[in-house]
C-alpha cells in the first residue's frame, strides 16, 4: 500500500494573512481553497511541499504554537487503521467529506497524526 507524507497543518485565525506570508516570502502558491465539515481549509504549496492552513472560528491563545498536525496520504484509509489497530494504536472513526475521508491517530510524543485518503475526482489537488 502507498504512503506518503503529505503535508503539515497550522490552525490559524487569519487565513489571509498566513498565506500572503509564504506566497510573498517563499513563492508559495495557493492550491485549494474549499469548504471542508464547514470550514475554511486551504493548501498552498512550496516546491513539492505542502502546508494545509485551517481558519479557526475561536481565538487562538497568544505565544501558543499554531502547529496542528501532520497529514498522511494513504491508498486505503481503513487498511491503514486496521495495520494500526492491530499494532494496538488507537485510530478514530473514519469521517467521510467531500473529497475523501480521514481520520486521526497518534505518535510519538502526543503527535496527531491525519490519515487521510482522497476519492480520484479530489487527487488533482493532492497529487503531484
Amino acid at each position: 500500500m502507498e504512503i506518503s507524507f503529505h503535508h503539515t497543518h497550522f490552525v490559524t485565525n487569519d487565513v489571509e494573512k498566513f498565506c500572503d506570508f509564504f506566497i510573498n516570502n517563499f513563492n508559495a502558491v495557493k492550491i485549494y481553497d474549499e469548504v471542508i465539515d464547514r470550514d475554511r481549509n486551504i493548501f498552498i504549496k512550496i516546491g513539492s511541499g505542502r502546508i494545509h492552513l485551517f481558519e479557526s472560528k475561536r481565538k487562538l491563545e497568544k505565544n501558543k504554537t499554531v502547529f496542528h498536525h501532520i497529514g498522511m496520504m494513504v491508498e486505503n484509509i481503513e487498511v491503514m487503521a486496521e495495520q494500526l489497530k492491530k499494532n494496538r494504536i488507537f485510530v478514530s472513526k473514519i469521517v467521510n467529506v467531500s473529497g475523501g475521508k480521514f481520520a486521526i491517530t497518534k505518535g510519538p510524543d502526543n503527535l496527531k497524526i491525519e490519515l487521510f485518503e482522497v476519492s480520484e475526482e479530489s487527487r488533482k489537488f493532492f497529487v503531484d
